[in-house]
């Protein structure tokens, strides 16, 4: 996975209005970005933070979620990190979109709006789950002329 120097980022408290604010967070970052990048951002982290709400458990210090922003000249990385699970394994399973299933269907459009995706533990037992996003026009310099 690509390093990343320049973070952006905030924690947000668990609720139903979670999502929405993850979006508020990404539109202000990237207000001069790239529209299309932008767009594609405020879905893929909309999707990221609705899992966390679905899938990781509420406790005592486990009300939050953390949603950061790198940015690289040919990429930004999304990111949201929560609490972590019980199961020792980070999971991103994203599912066909023409699949039955009723779950991973957001992560399946998360992978097919990036260029990388993924998940791992941090030694805290949170997890953090990633996902790149390309930059129109900006994978290869052009040509020097001589």
């Amino acid at each position: 996975m690509p390093d990343v120097a320049v973070w952006k980022g905030t924690t947000l408290r668990r609720s139903a209005k979670t999502p929405r604010q993850a979006r508020q967070a990404i539109k202000l970052w990237l207000a001069d970005g790239c529209p299309a990048v932008r767009s594609d951002a405020l879905l893929v982290v909309s999707e990221l933070v609705t899992n966390v709400l679905q899938h990781v458990p509420l406790g005592v210090q486990r009300d939050w979620v953390k949603v950061r922003l790198g940015i690289r000249d040919d990429f930004v990385r999304v990111e949201v990190i929560d609490p972590g699970t019980a199961t020792p394994e980070p999971r991103f399973v994203p599912v066909q979109m023409d699949s039955m299933e009723s779950s991973g269907r957001g992560l399946g459009l998360v992978a097919s709006l990036s260029v990388r995706c993924g998940t791992e533990r941090m030694e805290c037992g949170h997890r953090v789950v990633w996902a790149d996003l390309a930059h129109p026009g900006s994978f290869a310099a052009p040509p020097e002329v001589t």
